[in-house]
């Protein structure tokens, strides 16, 4: 008769298998990051821990915020978040001190750039 429990040296073989697939699995959904260790050395590492054993931080750290995206529109609120400043003040470079709106009103393909229309309010 044979041994009804006999699958069970394969067992080590199967969990040694499933961890070598976990490792692979945490290194390519996690990343290797390029980072520096304790000692200033270059290091390359999985989730912190560098491939030699020591800490291994990355280089680029997301510290504030994650980037802004901003619309590729040609309207003002578009071209202010494109450079990275206020709507108001986005006006007040484009068109002066005195602009209170600004409409898109062409293309100028002499300069190759958006032609805006200024708009302000005169009070006599």
């Amino acid at each position: 008769m044979s041994d009804p429990f006999g699958h069970r040296k394969y067992h080590s073989l199967y969990f040694i298998l499933g961890f070598l697939i976990a490792v692979v699995l945490v290194s390519v959904l996690s990343g290797c990051e390029r980072g520096k260790d304790s000692k200033g050395r270059a290091c390359t590492s999985v989730v912190g821990v560098g491939i030699t054993g020591d800490a291994c931080e990355p280089e680029d750290v997301w510290i504030d915020r994650p980037p802004v995206q901003c619309c590729m529109a040609l309207t003002p609120s578009c071209e202010a978040c494109q450079e990275g400043i206020s709507l108001p003040e986005w006006i007040v470079n484009t068109c002066g001190p005195e602009a209170c709106n600004v409409e898109y009103a062409g293309w100028n393909e002499d300069l190759n750039e958006p032609i805006w229309l200024c708009q302000a309010i005169i009070i006599n």
